[in-house]
Formats: structure tokens, C-alpha cells, sequence
């Protein structure tokens, strides 16, 4: 005979457990590596914000040395006391109209949709229609009842209200007019100066 039928290699066992190993320090040393190179990015991105917040803390006090040596510091504006009055007018005036428009909701009637609120509608300066108010809406009534008898209670219901009437000397109906749609529906202007 001239050599063996078959061969067995006693080393396989031996080589599979030392490729095992191998792929196990690969597998380590590239995770190691992912973590570290992710660390140098995000330091590295913290670096670049540093260093331009640091540019622009710079030019900013440099800006402001320049405009304290320049001694060009703002002079004071004089105010007539109409201006004054307008601008503390103004200051007061949301608190104010929130109050008003919360007070305007519980007076209106189920039955009254307002289609707009406006604030002088014209865009006057005179100081009279500053404080112009003027409502628009529609009155829906029950058949068979005057039709502007739920205008004219929410006139006075306006009126009445101490909290609403507040800043204003006459509110009025401008405007009331029975739609075309129904004889029941009324469409109204109220004015409040």
C-alpha cells in the first residue's frame, strides 16, 4: 500500500478555538475604537463652539468698549405730556381690553354672534375716537318677536355694566337693519366712545 486512506487532524479543535479568539479581539478592539473615535467628535465638536463663542465674546466687548469710549451714549428725548398720556395709554391698554373683552363675552346673548370687534375702525388720531369701540353682529330672535327688541336690551345691557361702560360716555346703536335671509335675524352696529 502506498499511504493512508484517510487523515484525521487532531489540531482542528485547537485552531477553531484560537480563531474564535481572534474574531473576538477584532470585535473588541473595533468597538473600542468606534467609542473613542465618537469621543474625539463630540470633543472636537465642543471645541469649535467654544472657540467661536469665544471670537464673538470677543467682538462683542470690543464692540462695546468702542461705544463707550466714543461717549456716544443716547440723549433723552423730551415728551409733551400728550405723548406721555399715549404711551402710558397704550402700556395699560391690554390688561385693559382683556378685562373688557371678558366682560363683553358674558354680557352678549346666546342668541348675538358678533362678526368683528374693532378698535377705532378708522385709524383716526383724534383723541376722541382713540377709544372707539365698535361692534358688528347679527341677533338671531324667536319667530313672531320684534326683531330689534334684542338689539336694544343689549344696548343697555352695555350700559348698565359698570365694569364694560368704563372709558366710555355714550354707547349707542349706530346701526340696525333686519337681514335679507329672515325676518328673524337682525344685524347691528354698536358704538362705544
Amino acid at each position: 500500500m502506498s499511504g493512508p486512506v484517510f487523515t484525521i487532524n487532531f489540531r482542528r479543535e485547537a485552531f477553531e478555538r484560537d480563531l474564535a479568539r481572534s474574531r473576538q479581539r477584532i470585535t473588541r478592539l473595533a468597538a473600542w475604537m468606534a467609542y473613542f473615535g465618537l469621543m474625539g467628535l463630540v470633543l472636537y465638536g465642543y471645541t469649535l463652539n467654544l472657540a467661536a463663542m469665544n471670537r464673538r465674546t470677543f467682538q462683542v466687548e470690543r464692540q462695546t468698549e468702542q461705544f463707550a469710549e466714543s461717549q456716544n451714549l443716547p440723549r433723552k428725548v423730551p415728551l409733551d405730556p400728550t405723548q406721555i398720556a399715549a404711551i402710558e395709554r397704550f402700556h395699560l391698554s391690554p390688561r385693559r381690553w382683556r378685562d373688557k373683552l371678558a366682560r363683553l363675552s358674558k354680557l352678549t346673548p346666546d342668541n348675538v354672534s358678533l362678526s368683528s370687534v374693532a378698535v377705532n375702525p378708522g385709524n383716526s388720531n383724534q383723541p376722541l375716537d382713540q377709544n372707539k369701540l365698535v361692534l358688528s353682529g347679527t341677533l338671531r330672535g324667536a319667530s313672531g318677536e320684534d326683531p330689534m327688541r334684542g338689539v336694544v336690551q343689549l344696548v343697555a345691557a352695555l350700559q348698565a355694566d359698570s365694569a364694560f361702560a368704563a372709558g366710555y360716555q355714550n354707547i349707542k346703536l349706530s346701526q340696525g337693519r333686519a337681514a335679507g335671509t329672515s325676518a328673524a335675524v337682525t344685524e347691528f352696529t354698536i358704538e362705544c366712545r
